[in-house]
């Protein structure tokens, strides 16, 4: 799935509470697909793409071209065992709000049914289990992306309610 509907994601879990709960929650929404941005300019590069930007073809059989790469910005971010060993103990250890996990999860959970083929999830990584989805949401075109992004807009719009301080 595209960063910025785990973005809308996390805004939606998040709706009705305090903007700091907000904020960590949109942040850890994105967070496990903000470590691809040095395989992202690495692709775009390679391939001598405008402005280091790859297009979705540049992506394919990256994970046997480059298993390391892969691993470190694929892989570890998507794994439960990084979140288990990880993400829980930052979160509990700076004090962030416990959406923040949830969020972080969250996103694991959406992106199994929304990446197939090559782009299975493995879950339990380092595990070579693999959960192979519905579809490869990230690669959609951009009109599609965009009726996704209105209707999480909309629903924000809908069940959003300012927090009552009193």
């Amino acid at each position: 799935m595209d960063i910025v509907s785990h973005i809308l994601i996390g805004r939606i879990i998040s709706a009705g509470k305090e903007k700091k709960h907000q904020f960590w929650a949109m942040f850890f929404s994105f967070l496990p697909d903000l470590f691809q941005l040095p395989a992202y300019v690495y692709l775009g590069y390679i391939n001598n793409r405008a402005f280091f930007i790859p297009q979705n073809i540049d992506w394919n059989h990256t994970r046997d071209a480059y298993p390391f790469l892969h691993a470190f910005t694929w892989e570890i971010p998507h794994s439960i065992f990084f979140l288990l060993l990880f993400i829980l103990p930052l979160v509990l250890f700076f004090k962030l709000p416990k959406i923040a996990f949830f969020a972080y999860f969250l996103h694991i959970l959406i992106d199994i049914p929304a990446h197939t083929g090559e782009w299975a999830m493995k879950p339990f990584y380092p595990l070579n289990f693999q959960i192979s989805g519905l579809t490869n949401a990230w690669a959609w075109p951009f009109y599609a992306m965009f009726i996704l992004w209105i209707i999480f807009l909309l629903i924000i719009f809908l069940y959003d309610r300012p927090v009552n301080k009193s």
